[in-house]
């Protein structure tokens, strides 16, 4: 224990510095070793066969593409996500979540999913689950599902939702930061996604200062935790070791990890010709360490922008009631598909002297606080009215779509 404790602090303490040489590559005669792994795991992809996201999220981060495997997958993740929320059929929040950051990888936009058969947006979705994941933790004594599965699906989530750059991400991190132990995790897997979760987190622009702190602290607790099972190379056992080293790579972006990195690489390097991981899901979670990258590493992935799929969304903010008036419009470009709140960010990144504003999140979705520094009052009864064109809108901001050249305004109002 109280080693551990010693780790703990000299993880916590330590997060900005010249990182020490570790040499964490694949050594040149063993590449074909990796390559061999990456093949055989695209085979796995067929018409008849479930579409797996790790697969395509692994080849997505890697150093071998299959373009036929990977187009197959796209447009079957795509029709089974819309097939599964039209007929209600379980999709759980973590595969909600491995979906978004499969597609997001691919350079499709899991917000806007459309096919054939219908459309989705499976960042809303998978906001919505992940809600009803972290409410079932705050409000009872016992979680949705099991504490290692729940958990590692709340891993998952986070790593998602941050991805997608989601407000609802800093909200989440707080609750699972204050939430998560290397108890309630219960093993090394859950313990790796929730750390790439949060330190995905970390990395997100407007993080209170008192959640940083809070996210900082438990990373310390899970990175020693993880750590503590380091034997031999592996990392807790030969299928968590894939997730786990992922976990340190991501996390090495801020904290000093003593952690030897290359016995790790050797280590699977040997267990690869014993088809230790010839399961396609194996390979999958061991693929993207190899290649020296992890699933936060999604969030970082630079795709081409489709100019022909951006809308242009007219939004004026209107204050006449108090304080000095003021009417600023502007003009923004948007993703076909974005919601009214990623309107609102987009114009307050153009602009934020003028657009800036505050939201809280409720279960209603996010609640809109306060706009270029006035905020709504329930003393003066006072609150921020959105329409659309001259017709108040009957949603929230995450839940409304605007249309091409649609007039967003919003105006300071009485109730």
């Amino acid at each position: 224990m109280e080693n551990w404790l010693g780790l703990c602090l000299v993880l916590l303490s330590v997060t900005c510095f010249c990182k020490a040489v570790n040499t964490c590559n694949v050594p040149d005669t063993k590449k074909s070793y990796v390559t061999s792994l990456a093949i055989n795991m695209a085979r796995s992809v067929g018409p008849c066969v479930p579409p797996d996201p790790s697969v395509l999220l692994a080849l997505n981060l890697g150093q071998v593409k299959d373009p036929t495997a990977q187009d197959m997958l796209i447009e079957q993740l795509k029709n089974d996500a819309v097939d599964r929320v039209s007929k209600n059929v379980p999709f759980t929040s973590g595969k909600v979540a491995l979906y978004v950051l499969a597609l997001r990888s691919s350079c499709v936009d899991p917000s806007n999913i459309s096919v054939q058969k219908g459309s989705i947006n499976l960042v809303q979705l998978l906001e919505n689950k992940t809600r009803e994941e972290l409410h079932a933790f705050e409000n009872g004594p016992s979680p949705k599902a099991s504490v290692i599965t729940t958990w590692y699906q709340v891993g998952l989530d986070l790593i998602g939702l941050c991805t997608m750059s989601s407000p609802y991400a800093i909200s989440a991190a707080c609750i699972v930061a204050n939430h998560t132990t290397p108890e309630v995790c219960g093993s090394v897997d859950t313990a790796a996604v929730v750390v790439m979760g949060l330190v995905c987190v970390l990395g997100m622009e407007n993080v209170p200062e008192q959640t940083l702190t809070e996210v900082r602290t438990t990373l310390a607790g899970l990175l020693g935790y993880i750590l503590e099972h380091r034997e031999d190379g592996l990392i807790g056992n030969a299928y968590s070791t894939g997730l786990a080293a992922q976990a340190l790579l991501a996390a090495e972006k801020y904290f000093l990890v003593n952690w030897n990195c290359s016995r790790t690489i050797q280590k699977v390097l040997d267990l690869i010709p014993k088809k230790t991981f010839s399961l396609p899901i194996a390979a999958a979670q061991v693929l993207p360490f190899l290649w020296g990258t992890s699933y936060v590493s999604v969030k970082s992935l630079q795709c081409p922008e489709d100019d022909a799929h951006l809308i242009s969304v007219e939004y004026t903010i209107v204050n006449n009631l108090i304080g000095e008036h003021f009417c600023h419009p502007t003009i923004v470009a948007v993703k076909e598909g974005s919601t009214l709140l990623q309107v609102m960010q987009k114009a307050a990144e153009q602009d934020p002297n003028e657009f800036s504003f505050e939201s809280q999140d409720s279960s209603w979705g996010v609640f809109i606080t306060a706009i270029n520094h006035l905020a709504g009052s329930t003393n003066d009864k006072t609150y921020w009215q959105f329409f659309s064109d001259n017709t108040p809108l009957e949603v929230g901001v995450s839940s409304y779509i605007p249309k091409k050249n649609d007039h967003i305004t919003v105006i300071f109002s009485k109730y």
